[in-house]
């Protein structure tokens, strides 16, 4: 019966725990289209990226959003992370849903493209993989992350134009 009770007790701690830590966790603010928390890009690759968002941004009012992290934490998954960070942030318009957040970490090994609903029907989870599998991912193995993300972004902008 004592075990029960420590184990309940660990359970509900750890439960408490979690939701308490998420609920006082705090986004960075956004820097732009290209938020670089990790260090990755150099600030020539940042521009580079902004100015393919931006030109984007402006013919179609879809929203971009390109995120290095070094963790997710307090969130379990890298899955719940991108896809708060996205609302926090309000990444898209409103009215139009029509936001893509990119976030990736070079030390947590884990990318994640998060689509706005109404852009689902264009950049649907298959060609999300596949951008991932076959176009970010080979430039990541080598190192070159600028590389895959705006080979990426690139293929992400041509599905939802």
């Amino acid at each position: 019966m004592k075990t029960k009770t420590i184990t309940i007790g660990f359970f509900l701690f750890f439960i408490t725990t979690t939701i308490f830590s998420q609920t006082n966790f705090k986004f960075p603010d956004s820097k732009g289209y290209v938020n670089d928390f990790e260090g990755v890009f150099l600030n020539k690759q940042i521009l580079n990226l902004n100015q393919i968002i931006q030109k984007h941004d402006e013919e179609t009012s879809n929203q971009i959003a390109i995120v290095s992290i070094k963790s997710f934490k307090p969130f379990n998954t890298l899955f719940d992370y991108s896809l708060k960070l996205a609302k926090y942030w309000g990444v898209g318009q409103k009215d139009k849903n029509n936001g893509v957040v990119i976030v990736f970490g070079k030390q947590i090994r884990q990318i994640r493209i998060q689509v706005g609903d109404r852009l689902e029907k264009k950049l649907k989870d298959e060609e999300v993989k596949r951008i991932i599998d076959y176009t970010i991912i080979p430039e990541f193995k080598k190192g070159d992350y600028f590389l895959g993300i705006k080979n990426g972004l690139i293929e992400i902008i041509k599905e939802i134009e």
